[in-house]
């Protein structure tokens, strides 16, 4: 087995090289989304492992506590974490990254209040704000070093300078890595599938970061035998996802994926942590104000990153793919719309989108993703409605 294969196995059985750590007497603390410092868990010892929800398993137990409006990949979190599918982690961290992720926080805590048999991990809120201010700089700052006295107390030891600067240089190597991997997208003939690309950098939060670190060099090793992935150039705007599921049909549509703007795809590996400055202190600017960061830039700076992006993967044409109760993202698409227009690419929207669309949903937007593809690749531009 090659190391694509390893990582598309770890990407689809995601607790496979976790549950192996613990095995080992491992300690394990799950995180939701990027604006966790997996650096800090690191060198405090533990398995930093990103939580995701899963589309097949559906919510019938998360259902029993929380609203219908809640985002669908946190209600899927939490349905698992109801129905012991996450009986292997000892700790969580949640950061106020939207307001589902902190109503997740609020639910846990209630749900244990009102029956007592249902335990959780413990769970630390990771307060992060959304705001550029210098006001806001110091609250995250201070924030972090709450929580690296969090961590410490998990684990029963401090963490020192030495063993934070090392963690950020094996997590900025990994970063490093996946730009290289990410390149072969961008490239005149990409080499690599955006599903392919989105197993790649998923299970970058899935196993140890050393392991896979190892795993995408000796992939990158044999980048100039692989076959050009030919299609109409695509971009993904949106919802963060973190499956393939329309990725495969996109691809399966004569199309390649090569970006998005999603914190499971690129924009999860965009920035490195300055190894020159203080760990904390760098650690403090990367997670507050990192430019890939969107929530703490204006409309007009998200607007600029889309078209900057999909400009530089030479996007020939933009799918918008907005989930169910995530209207945040929604936000600026009429001007990101916009924007793409006035640079001859055109675009299509999916909004309101199932986690698990039916055969009815899936087979409507097959359709609209072949008619809008087959439009690009005869050289329109206009948009498709």
């Amino acid at each position: 087995m090659g190391p694509l294969e390893k990582l598309q196995k770890l990407y689809s059985q995601r607790d496979l090289a976790v549950r192996e750590w613990k095995s080992k007497g491992g300690k394990i603390v799950g995180y939701i989304s990027d604006d966790v410092p997996e650096e800090l868990v690191l060198a405090a010892g533990f398995f930093p492992y990103r939580i995701s929800g899963d589309p097949h398993e559906g919510t019938a137990e998360a259902d029993k506590y929380c609203e219908y409006f809640l985002d669908p990949a946190i209600r899927s979190i939490l349905n698992m974490l109801l129905t012991g599918r996450y009986d292997f982690l000892d700790y969580i961290i949640l950061p106020h990254h939207s307001d589902a992720v902190l109503k997740l926080y609020h639910e846990l805590w209630w749900i244990h209040r009102i029956n007592p048999q249902i335990v959780f991990p413990e769970v630390h809120l990771f307060d992060v704000l959304h705001t550029p201010f210098i006001t806001s700089a110091y609250y995250v700052s201070e924030e972090l070093r709450v929580l690296k006295t969090c961590l410490e107390n998990w684990s029963g030891k401090k963490i020192s300078s030495e063993s934070l600067a090392k963690s950020i240089s094996v997590v900025n190597n990994n970063r490093s890595l996946l730009k290289q991997v990410a390149d072969l997208r961008k490239s005149g003939e990409p080499r690599i599938s955006g599903t392919e690309a989105l197993q790649i950098i998923g299970t970058s939060c899935l196993m140890p970061k050393e392991d896979h670190s190892r795993l995408v060099s000796e992939f990158l090793d044999s980048r100039e035998a692989l076959p050009v992935k030919n299609g109409v150039r695509i971009y993904v705007e949106g919802s963060d996802l973190d499956n393939t599921q329309l990725y495969e049909v996109i691809e399966s549509s004569g199309a390649v994926v090569v970006g998005e703007d999603s914190n499971w795809g690129g924009r999860y590996f965009e920035d490195l942590v300055d190894e020159n400055a203080d760990p904390m202190e760098a650690l403090s600017e990367h997670y507050h104000i990192r430019p890939s960061r969107l929530r703490t830039q204006s409309s007009e700076q998200r607007v600029k990153y889309c078209s900057t992006k999909a400009g530089d993967a030479k996007a020939q044409g933009v799918i918008f793919y907005l989930m169910e109760w995530d209207p945040a993202v929604a936000w600026d698409q009429p001007d990101q719309k916009k924007e793409l227009a006035g640079k001859g690419i055109p675009s299509i929207c999916f909004s309101d989108q199932k986690y698990l669309p039916s055969d009815s949903d899936q087979s409507t937007v097959r359709q609209a993703v072949q008619t809008f593809v087959d439009s690009v690749r005869k050289g329109h531009t206009e948009d498709v409605r």
